[in-house]
């Protein structure tokens, strides 16, 4: 992910299957899906389409600069994680901008929000619900945990719990937790394993799984790098589709749960 805004920091199950040949052209009359392969030579609305288009995809934040979202897209980038919030106050200025651009490029779509372990889940939650409106389709909202604070309390894991409760709650979807594999073996264990699991670690084959997963479900494989179209640079992730379906992915038809 892109480095957060704050200073204070040391440096660091499935959800219901995709449904019926309805659901996928609503996605493909929004765009989501503009570029998936047709139904005769895949077969409609079948999860192998769907899963075989989602493979690439990048993050990036207000860090990364202006963003030309169609020239993203025309580099076979298929997905984006759009950085919303951060902690029980910041909104990243550019999220509505791109929120917005991505799906017109054709891209599916995903937020996150940066955890600060100092503050408060529910008021962390919060702030993320109410800046993100996610609709069917979207990829399911992210949690990126990654840094200490210097004040830190104990309770750590119940926090975390807590955040990712009222936001599963909301949006119906598993969130996804993304960290890297010794942050979450040094502060946190095997009690998340339910949750897909967005791995990063950098310059490796393979990137090491931390306790409680037996594998990765997204791997940020490549860190600020250079991509056609963004400004100052994007972190690049794979999807394993041998261990996800993107239906384990993506906020369901039904919404969320108000």
């Amino acid at each position: 992910m892109p480095m957060p805004s704050r200073l204070p920091y040391l440096a660091i199950a499935p959800v219901a299957v995709l449904v019926t040949l309805g659901f996928y052209f609503a996605f493909e009359r929004e765009g989501v899906y503009k570029n998936a392969k047709s139904p005769e030579t895949e077969g409609p609305g079948t999860q192998l389409s769907i899963d075989q288009r989602l493979h690439k995809g990048i993050d990036v934040s207000f860090h990364s600069g202006s963003v030309d979202w169609t020239a993203v897209a025309a580099q076979e980038f298929t997905f984006a994680f759009l950085k919303a919030t951060e902690g029980d106050d910041l909104r990243d200025p550019s999220f509505g901008s791109h929120w917005s651009e991505v799906k017109s490029a054709g891209m599916a779509r995903g937020a996150y929000h940066f955890y600060v372990t100092e503050d408060d889940p529910d008021t962390q939650a919060q702030l993320f619900i109410g800046v993100v409106e996610l609709e069917p389709g979207d990829l399911a909202p992210v949690v990126d945990i990654e840094l200490i604070g210097h004040h830190t309390q104990p309770g750590l894991k119940a926090r975390l719990k807590r955040w990712l409760d009222v936001v599963e709650s909301h949006y119906g979807v598993k969130p996804i937790i993304y960290t890297s594999p010794k942050f979450w073996n040094e502060h946190l264990g095997p009690e998340f394993g339910d949750y897909p699991l967005w791995i990063a670690e950098y310059e490796v084959d393979e990137p090491k799984v931390p306790s409680g997963w037996s594998t990765w479900h997204l791997w940020q494989c490549v860190g600020d790098t250079s991509v056609p179209g963004v400004e100052k640079g994007a972190d690049i992730t794979r999807l394993n589709h041998e261990a996800i379906r993107f239906s384990e992915l993506i906020v369901p038809p039904s919404g969320r749960d108000l």
